[in-house]
């Protein structure tokens, strides 16, 4: 993180004790942006709004802020802020010491909040916005949690059975000379080929996931990404959902602070995830600045924006109150986009765990099928 010099009426201490006051100002790690958690940023404004809302002048909410234990490890960050703003700072200016620790859009809402004298309102409609996030993140989450620890030990499973209990069996086969299902031929195949090209196929999948990422990583090869993943039956529902819904979140909270539609747009694209519905909003922008109506213009990106939204929209553009009219459109995207996740992430698990039962349930099959032909051979 780069430091900022600060102005101090204190004369710098010189000799051995300003020596030692340099070597311990020294960072050792790097110098990257200083990076808060979003559960530790929301906990930050909920608690200085409540300040603010209280009468505690700004510096004093900060200092404040600086003693509690749950952002003890963002003391020097509050340092500076609280300077800055008792030397006559901002906070959005103070915040902007920190390039990466603070998003961008989230610093242009609080300077508007800062000119239009709302920043107590502002950094309300922040807080919702971040823990609206947290929610559905944290839900997700929680959903995939199940299939995760199920799709970890079922592979563990298969790939011990393939690589140890199957070569077991096959020597027994061997030696008796028996003869073998096609399952069990076709798995002893699969056996020999995991078990000598172990280390190729380990190199092959790291290859995939590094390309992967380097994909999602190339403007390019995102893109394409989040088409993809906007036709995907079932997933397109979902990940259209949660753009709109990121959508009409900035966009409404800018329009409440005071940006107009024309100004909020660039801002509202910057606060999308999906490249593709961010390409969309920005020539959205475009359109309402050649004079387009909004309304009109979201009519002819429906196949991103959900009849529901856009009848809101008008509706709002009629009356006068589009800022209003995003709230309710965001109320009604929370709860879709809450139903789709439950909907596809609950189809998750049985699918699994089927599918994993049918693979153990085909190994085990094809291991013990040629001991009961033995059997069955001793018998008669």
């Amino acid at each position: 993180m780069a430091t900022v010099a600060l102005p101090s009426n204190k004369q710098a201490p010189q000799g051995l004790e300003g020596f030692i006051k340099k070597l311990s100002e020294i960072q050792i790690g790097g110098g990257g942006p200083m990076k808060i958690k979003r559960k530790d940023l929301v906990y930050l404004f909920r608690n200085l709004a409540t300040l603010l809302e209280n009468g505690l002048p700004l510096a004093k909410a900060l200092g404040t802020l600086r003693g509690e234990k749950a952002l003890k490890k963002y003391q020097k960050l509050f340092d500076t802020l609280e300077r800055s703003v008792q030397q006559g700072s901002t906070l959005s200016s103070a915040m902007s010491q920190f390039p990466g620790t603070f998003p961008e859009l989230l610093m242009n809402q609080i300077k508007i909040g800062e000119r239009t004298g709302t920043l107590v309102p502002t950094i309300l409609r922040l807080t919702q916005q971040l823990e609206n996030g947290a929610q559905i993140k944290a839900m997700i989450i929680k959903k995939l949690t199940y299939p995760a620890l199920l799709s970890t030990a079922g592979s563990g499973a298969v790939t011990f059975m393939i690589l140890v209990v199957v070569p077991t069996f096959q020597k027994m086969y061997s030696e008796s000379k028996a003869k073998l299902p096609a399952i069990t031929e076709f798995l002893i195949v699969v056996g020999d080929i995991a078990k000598n090209y172990l280390g190729a196929i380990v190199i092959g999948l790291a290859a995939l996931v590094v390309g992967f990422i380097s994909l999602w990583r190339h403007p390019a090869g995102r893109q394409w990404i989040d088409g993809l993943m906007l036709k995907i039956p079932l997933l397109e529902a979902w990940v259209r959902s949660i753009a709109v819904l990121q959508f009409t979140e900035v966009l409404g909270n800018m329009m409440e602070a005071g940006f107009t539609l024309a100004d909020a747009l660039p801002q509202t694209a910057k606060g999308i995830t999906n490249t593709v519905v961010k390409r969309s909003v920005q020539e959205l922008h475009a359109a309402v600045l050649r004079g387009e109506r909004f309304s009109k213009e979201l009519e002819r990106r429906s196949d991103i924006f959900p009849p529901v939204v856009l009848q809101l929209v008008v509706i709002g553009e009629r009356t006068g109150s589009l800022a209003k009219t995003t709230r309710q459109i965001r109320e009604h995207l929370q709860r879709e986009v809450e139903r789709y996740t439950a909907v596809m992430l609950g189809a998750i698990e049985p699918i699994m765990t089927f599918g994993l039962a049918t693979v153990i349930g085909g190994i085990l099959l094809a291991v013990y099928l040629p001991m009961f032909d033995m059997i069955g051979a001793m018998n008669h």
